[in-house]
């Protein structure tokens, strides 16, 4: 995929992995549709994005998780631009705790946000890529989408279902000429993410390292895009799952209020 001149549009872009990939996209001259549900936040990402090398930036106001919602953001997308080449889904909500605890709204909203919303975004899109035979998605899940971590149980199952998602729809496009990715960051740093949450049980990522993977997710479409210490990890899970459950537990337990 070439990105210089390349329509692109990059979810959730108000702020840490998505705003840092919109301005990594925006170094390549790629054209930006940028959504979120901040547009002050988002107006000052466009101007950053305009500043870095992009020659069209538009802002939306997008809630991935309303179906209506999503259908504008890429029927914007299209008039604005009339074409229509890659799709970062990247917006997403977490919360750490007990699941026991956790109110039924939060359920409700990662859901609604990580998984539907991901869904919603695709679907609209897929109707002019398959049409076109072109396009790329890339689906930005998490290293929870392999390795649930305890204290983070639905929002893993979020993950784990962006994964599943991502794969059959891979298969399911096989000879369209539409490309699905899946990318799966660690813990990143610039991210408003884990701000008030347990500490992390692994490495942390600079938010530009992993906006870089996804701009070569994009451009070499690849099934899986796991970084090699996660892979590791990835292939120990059959055998070691069991304990890493256990000792993951014991470092978050320690962080949660009594």
């Amino acid at each position: 995929m070439r990105l210089k001149g390349a329509v692109v549009v990059i979810t959730g872009a108000s702020s840490g992995i998505g705003e840092a990939t919109a301005i990594a996209f925006a170094r390549r001259h790629a054209r930006l549709e940028l959504g979120a549900r901040r547009l002050d936040r988002l107006n000052v990402v466009a101007d950053r994005c305009r500043k870095s090398g992009s020659p069209d930036v538009h802002v939306r106001l997008l809630d991935v998780a309303q179906r209506a919602s999503a259908r504008a953001f890429i029927a914007a997308t299209l008039r604005d631009y009339e074409r229509l080449d890659v799709v970062v889904n990247n917006a997403g909500v977490g919360w750490q705790g007990r699941v026991h605890e956790m109110p039924e709204d939060k359920v409700d909203e990662l859901i609604a946000t990580n998984l539907k919303g991901v869904i919603n975004v695709t679907q609209a899109a897929l109707r002019w890529m398959i049409e076109r035979r072109c396009g790329v998605i890339v689906n930005v899940a998490s290293v929870a989408g392999f390795r649930a971590a305890p204290y983070s149980a639905v929002y893993g199952a979020t993950k784990h279902a962006v994964v599943g998602f991502s794969h059959a729809l891979r298969g399911e496009l096989s000879g369209t000429g539409v490309k699905v990715s899946v990318v799966y960051p660690g813990v990143t740093s610039g991210t408003e993410f884990f701000e008030g949450r347990a500490r992390s049980s692994g490495p942390v990522y600079p938010v530009g390292w992993v906006a870089n993977v996804i701009v070569r997710a994009a451009r070499f479409p690849r099934r899986d895009v796991i970084v090699l210490p996660m892979r590791l990890v990835q292939m120990a899970e059959p055998i070691l799952g069991g304990l890493m459950d256990h000792a993951i537990g014991e470092v978050r337990r320690r962080d949660l209020p009594s």
